[in-house]
């Protein structure tokens, strides 16, 4: 499988399961839940996305990708 096949999905797993871990605790109506649940979701993804483009902007992951 390609790296970025790869790297894409682990990004999705964990940006799903900090979502639901994020929004379950909430004591609110379910369609609120859903919905902050898409937020926690793509907020973490733009925190990994950013996360990743400053690492590879600065050369720190040349050893993962070679």
């Amino acid at each position: 499988m390609n790296t970025m096949v790869f790297g894409l999905l682990v990004m999705i797993f964990i940006s799903t399961l900090a979502g639901w871990y994020f929004s379950r605790s909430k004591k609110s109506e379910k369609p609120v839940r859903v919905m902050l649940f898409v937020l926690y979701f793509w907020l973490f993804v733009f925190i990994q996305l950013i996360t990743f483009a400053v690492l590879h902007y600065f050369g720190m992951l040349d050893f993962i990708i070679s």
